[in-house]
């Protein structure tokens, strides 16, 4: 029997066509959306401190024809929509999880990670708190969050910690009872051939 959960999409700014494009470029997760912030606010400062000295230097030049201050005052509106654009504007894909007899299965985003129901050690609904302190931090750890409620499942792997995002939040205590039910399922199946 295989059952699918899934999450919509939900509006992050670290996926916006920067924050995408660092994170490719650092290939590491937490890098990446470090420095998406950095270079953001980076570049809102240069483009303030453009516009400030932009004016103060061409103030008399702009003020000779209003024609020169709509073309000044229109570059600089269009620069910070485009700052937005670039920088603001992006959707963290939605997540699905399936269900099959022998494996679990998330995807987002064209990523991937078949968990067989083997190698899971323990699984838990957490805060969604406790998973920004704690769990989120580390590079080991696999997430697959979409739009985030208030609690998340934790399993706990071999290859390390995977923190599954689902809404509503229900689907965490029905994913676990059902990988659960999967694991003992298994376990009773393997017990009888090995004696």
């Amino acid at each position: 029997m295989t059952r699918t959960f899934r999450s919509a999409r939900c509006y992050d700014p670290s996926y916006s066509l920067l924050g995408r494009a660092l994170r490719r470029w650092t290939r590491d997760r937490l890098r990446g959306e470090a420095l998406f912030l950095v270079a953001l606010t980076g570049l809102a400062l240069v483009l303030l401190m453009t516009h400030y000295l932009g004016w103060a230097l061409l103030q008399s030049y702009l003020a000779e024809q209003p024609t020169r201050q709509l073309v000044f005052w229109g570059g600089q509106l269009a620069s910070g929509v485009l700052w937005g654009g670039i920088g603001l504007v992006g959707f963290r894909p939605g997540v699905t999880a399936t269900c099959t007899s022998n494996t679990l299965t998330l995807e987002q985003s064209g990523r991937t990670r078949t968990v067989p129901y083997d190698s899971i050690d323990e699984t838990r609904v957490i805060s969604a708190t406790r998973y920004h302190r704690h769990y989120r931090r580390y590079a080991a750890t696999s997430v697959f969050v979409g739009r985030l409620a208030d609690d998340v499942l934790l399993l706990r792997t071999e290859r390390g910690p995977v923190v599954v995002g689902l809404t509503p939040a229900e689907a965490h205590e029905e994913l676990q009872r059902l990988i659960e039910s999967s694991r003992t399922t298994l376990r009773e199946t393997r017990l009888p051939s090995e004696a």
